[in-house]
């Protein structure tokens, strides 16, 4: 692998080391939401609950305009990010190779940009999403060299945060690539870090099918906790969760 071509990964897991937190004793995803986040997840639900749901829908609306609008080719582009998706077992998903043959697809356009494949290992896997895309990629013909890749990541907010500095020296404005019931999320998200960006789809059209509309619900509650978050953080001015989500 071109030594320019990986960021490398994470240390040995926190509960393995002294000190671990509760969170981290007990598994990796309640150490990667940590007190903070299971504070701002309770209070996500409780007004929902109070609202009857109606805090949901401007984020639903939000999830439907971004899966509508956002196209799926750009004039240009110097950099080309992938954002991960869960693997099953070890195998790429079907929303994952649309985000993949999407970039490939952006590529012949717009001519040799590098890409830059995000996602770390998650549960149930052995390989990282990146490593994954990357594989899939050159398999595809691209030279190894132009395919980067960010394997630290273990949901949306770390493949960006994490990768910030890579895109920042390498790009303006990366075109974010991502399935179109994704895109809100990525964009809330680039946005809240500050990160410049253009949104770009996977899939051609939009197809509204019972499928995608679950998704869509997964996609506003993931936004709605996000939105409470950021304002419990700014509220309270924990600059810890400041720092988390920024």
């Amino acid at each position: 692998m071109h030594p320019e071509a990986h960021i490398p990964g994470p240390p040995a897991p926190a509960a393995a080391r002294s000190g671990a937190t509760v969170f981290e004793r007990l598994g990796p995803r309640m150490a990667m939401l940590g007190a903070d986040g299971l504070l701002t997840l309770l209070l996500s639900n409780v007004l929902l609950m109070l609202t009857a749901g109606l805090t949901l829908l401007p984020a639903a609306q939000r999830v439907f305009r971004a899966a509508r609008a956002t196209p799926c080719r750009v004039a240009e582009a110097d950099l080309l990010v992938v954002l991960g998706a869960r693997l099953e077992r070890d195998r790429i998903g079907a929303a994952f190779l649309q985000r993949l043959d999407r970039a490939l697809a952006l590529r012949a356009e717009t001519g040799p940009v590098p890409i830059l494949v995000l996602g770390g290992i998650t549960a149930g896997s052995t390989r990282s999403e990146a490593d994954s895309g990357r594989l899939y990629l050159i398999g595809q013909g691209l030279d190894a060299d132009t395919v980067l890749t960010e394997d630290r990541s273990r949901n949306t907010l770390e493949n960006l945060k994490h990768a910030r500095l890579l895109i920042r020296e390498r790009a303006r404005r990366p075109v974010l690539i991502s399935n179109r019931f994704h895109l809100a999320r990525c964009a809330a998200l680039a946005q809240g870090i500050g990160l410049e960006h253009r949104l770009c789809a996977a899939e051609e059209v939009l197809r509204v099918s019972a499928r995608f509309l679950l998704r869509l619900l997964a996609e506003a509650y993931y936004l709605h906790w996000y939105a409470v978050g950021r304002w419990w953080a700014r509220v309270t001015h924990n600059r810890k969760s400041l720092e988390r989500i920024s």
